[in-house]
């Protein structure tokens, strides 16, 4: 529940009154003299009528407004109003949404601070191979508030904060790769790590050498899910994590490309971070269109020129160019990885079906990035099989080759990460 306390002048009393009348809600008034203040609790679904009420009533309510978190109310009306209100979705007002965005943005030189160190920190945990590294650093991240800031400011129309926030994506992660790549290259040229190592073999580096549906699908959930959170006021550190995991350790994977010489593992882990926070502000955006807060911009209210002040109107299009550019072409190239990566996997499908393979198991195909931007030569797929402890059978590398260079018309190189598996009868005397 919140408190609604409003302070106007007394020629405005009746006013407020009805409006608080009409929705069903009980209040107190104290008059002072600096006018006349209202107290009121009211359900969280409810403050959006209430302050729609007093705008619809032509009362100023950005002249002082309050509203503050209630924990208990017990009145004639309350629990009445609170019925009403009960099949609602308890989601925040818009001024409280933006409040809640604009308190949780982080200051710019902490945001960038953070990004730097959250990265630095997956990435460690991606060489390491280790898993609770790689969630600390997402613990850390700062990415939430200008992954969120962004869609918000755009249905609010604050277009400042819009652009802002999308600056601070680009150039926090971008700073972050520019930190990362020579930090890894540091560790890899005094030999904490060995220079020989194939980091795409790494199990945690070896799931994000490019997009695949899947991860697409992750990042806007994680979109969605913190557009709902935060207007609900739900778990917003679970929520920061969420979208963490979908940016940060595929920015790492950049740096670490980068610092090997890994052209297709950089180009793909960039690709895969890019499509990320563009499917994390998408969904975002669509979910709180979805929560009902309508952009004034784009129902009629006023046009979109109408909406942006004219000191920042060159700023604003420039930035929604950039965005629909960046959406179509990431889309377009996320698209065929996709296709490929389904190709081949039902290449490898359609050769492990032989007879011959009859004993072994696939438990996992992963296929590097191979569109624009990758290196020449053939693209390399990684096929992991279990079978009887043993060495893989003569002639599956070629097999899978020819079954997968037939099905995408590209080529490839296989190679096979053969795990032995035994069964162990257990028996009872």
């Amino acid at each position: 529940m919140r408190q609604l306390h409003v302070r106007v002048p007394a020629s405005e009393r009746s006013s407020v009154e009805t409006v608080l009348e009409d929705l069903g809600t009980d209040y107190v008034t104290a008059t002072g003299d600096d006018g006349v203040h209202f107290f009121s609790p009211v359900p969280t679904a409810a403050v959006s009528d209430a302050l729609d009420g007093l705008d619809d009533a032509d009362i100023d309510s950005d002249v002082y407004t309050v509203v503050t978190k209630g924990e208990f109310a017990h009145t004639d009306e309350f629990s009445e109003l609170k019925r009403r209100y009960s099949d609602e979705i308890p989601t925040l007002s818009r001024a409280e949404l933006d409040a809640t965005i604009q308190e949780l943005r982080w200051p710019s030189r902490l945001y960038y601070g953070g990004t730097v160190l959250s990265v630095l920190a997956a990435m460690c945990g991606l060489l390491l191979d280790q898993p609770a590294l790689v969630i600390g650093a997402m613990v850390i991240a700062p990415q939430v508030s200008a992954a969120l800031a962004a869609p918000a400011a755009a249905v609010d129309g604050e277009w400042d904060v819009f652009t802002g926030s999308i600056r601070e994506q680009v150039l926090g992660l971008a700073l972050a790769i520019l930190v990362a790549a020579p930090f890894a290259l540091a560790l890899r040229r005094t030999g904490f790590v060995p220079p020989t190592v194939d980091v795409t073999s790494i199990e945690l580096i070896g799931v994000r050498l490019a997009p695949s549906l899947l991860s697409t699908i992750g990042a806007t959930v994680a979109g969605i899910v913190g557009a709902y959170g935060y207007s609900t006021e739900q778990s917003s550190s679970l929520v920061g994590v969420m979208i963490a995991a979908a940016i940060v350790p595929a920015a790492g994977g950049v740096g670490l490309g980068l610092a090997w010489g890994e052209q297709a593992y950089a180009v793909g882990s960039l690709l895969l971070l890019s499509v990320n926070v563009l499917a994390i502000n998408v969904g975002a955006f669509v979910t709180f269109l979805l929560s009902g807060y309508e952009p004034p911009w784009l129902f009629g209210e006023q046009s979109l020129g109408d909406s942006v002040p004219d000191a920042d109107v060159r700023r604003v299009y420039a930035t929604i160019l950039l965005l629909a550019v960046a959406t179509v072409a990431t889309g377009a190239l996320t698209a065929s990885q996709i296709g490929l990566n389904h190709q081949t996997k039902g290449a490898v499908q359609e050769a492990m079906s032989s007879p011959a393979y009859a004993d072994l198991d696939t438990t996992g195909v992963t296929t590097e990035y191979g569109g624009p931007g990758a290196p020449p030569g053939p693209t390399s797929v990684i096929v992991t099989v279990s079978g009887p402890p043993a060495t893989p059978p003569d002639g599956l590398v070629s097999d899978l080759e020819s079954e997968i260079e037939r099905r995408t018309d590209r080529d490839v190189a296989v190679a096979v990460d053969y795990r032995s598996s035994r069964t162990v009868n257990a028996s009872t005397g």
